[in-house]
């Protein structure tokens, strides 16, 4: 008898949790944007961004998938090469990595001297990430503009 009300405890537990949806996952502004290497055909970069759980469970986010420009010319796509856990109610900081081809720099007609001489740079990221926790899965569309200032 004990067995059948710790059951039922726990489905009306399940129940009244399934019925709140899945609030939006928000992207935040880029706060910083790294070199990390370099090779003969690519640009690596980290992005720091901060992604915000208001749900009050811990979400997986399992793709993201942006398109970055800067200055209005685009540099190439981000896609993360691992889940990223969200806790409950939290709002932290990120490291995304974007790639650039040289070809996509040269294709954009995105001048490395232009930047160095404004000493800032107008980041513009595009795109979607998808969220999952247990059953849901949403896809949340974000866009984002940020001047990013180039350290001396």
């Amino acid at each position: 008898m004990r067995m059948i009300r710790t059951w039922l405890l726990l489905m009306v537990i399940l129940s009244a949790a399934a019925c709140k949806p899945l609030d939006p996952v928000e992207v935040g502004q880029p706060k910083d944007l790294k070199l990390a290497g370099l090779s003969d055909q690519q640009v690596n970069l980290h992005l720091s961004v901060p992604i915000r759980n208001p749900n009050f469970y811990r979400i997986k986010v399992t793709q993201i998938r942006a398109t970055a420009y800067i200055n209005d010319s685009k540099a190439g796509n981000i896609s993360n090469q691992e889940i990223i856990k969200l806790p409950a109610n939290s709002d932290q900081v990120h490291q995304l990595k974007l790639m650039v081809s040289f070809s996509d720099l040269l294709e954009s007609g995105l001048s490395a001297m232009e930047i160095i001489r404004k000493g800032a740079l107008d980041l513009k990221l595009e795109g979607n990430l998808t969220v999952r926790s247990f059953l849901y899965k949403k896809d949340v569309p974000f866009t984002r503009n940020k001047t990013l200032k180039l350290n001396n």
